[in-house]
């Protein structure tokens, strides 16, 4: 049973990698199972999800909207920042 359980909860570092690796690709089913298992017990990695979607979602209208502009727009910096804080 030991086994079973450490097989089915992720360490914080694997949780963070399937975060990150959940934004640029599909995960499996397990991995999705495991994932959210983790991330219903662990506050810290929720929160690391929910600021990574942030910046991710960020990042992705300042490059649509300002594609020539190489500063980040502060309205942008903003909401970043607050949703980062929150």
């Amino acid at each position: 049973m030991e086994k079973l359980m450490s097989r089915m909860l992720l360490s914080c570092k694997e949780a963070t990698y399937l975060v990150e690796k959940q934004m640029e690709s599909p995960l499996t089913i397990m991995e999705k199972f495991r994932l959210n298992i983790h991330l219903r017990l662990c506050k810290v990695c929720n929160a690391y999800q929910h600021q990574s979607e942030t910046i991710n979602i960020a990042l992705k209208k300042w490059t649509e909207e300002s594609v020539m502009s190489k500063e980040l727009p502060s309205e942008v910096k903003s909401e970043i920042l607050k949703e980062i804080n929150r």
